[in-house]
């Protein structure tokens, strides 16, 4: 028998007996437009908090051009670089663990009606959150196959989901 999940008054999906009709599992190329949308804010928060250090370095456009450029201005790529990839790690941590274990919904599921429920508990925790966004990151690292693998699997479930226990869901309309 399989887990399924139903609708509540809160808004948010429990665990309950057969998985009705609209509560199906969402699949790759539906998510896709979501976790676009979702690192397209991040990356326009990690730009806004790193223009302070651009300005600091002094670096526009054509700091980082040529290869000769970046080794003239090894240093302020380094700082630079580390400081971004810091930047939106930790932004990416927040926002997704934040999201996701308070209403399930990212800013980009809600948009595309999406919604992340646990497989055997009867909410989304900031725990389960914060374990699936570090799933997101082993996803992430073989060229993103983890993301790739919602293709193939029978679930529709990426290695973070399968790492944290979910699916991701498409939401009920009222």
């Amino acid at each position: 028998m399989e887990t399924s999940f139903s609708h509540t008054d809160s808004s948010l999906y429990t665990l309950s007996e057969p998985l009705p009709a609209k509560a199906v599992k969402a699949g790759f190329w539906r998510r896709l437009p979501a976790f676009i949308i979702d690192n397209i804010i991040l990356q326009i928060l990690t730009g806004i908090i790193i223009t302070p250090l651009k300005l600091n370095l002094d670096i526009d456009e054509t700091t980082f051009l040529s290869i000769e450029d970046i080794i003239q201005n090894f240093e302020a790529f380094i700082i630079y670089g580390l400081f971004s990839i810091t930047v939106y790690i930790s932004i990416s941590c927040f926002y997704f663990t934040l999201f996701h274990g308070s209403t399930g919904q990212t800013i980009g599921k809600k948009i595309m009606g999406l919604k992340v429920v646990p497989v055997a508990d009867s909410m989304m925790t900031y725990k389960k959150a914060f374990i699936r966004y570090i799933g997101y990151i082993i996803s992430e690292i073989p060229l993103f196959l983890g993301f790739l693998w919602i293709v193939f699997d029978k679930d529709k479930q990426g290695w973070h989901d399968k790492i944290a226990g979910t699916f991701v869901v498409k939401q009920l309309t009222s």
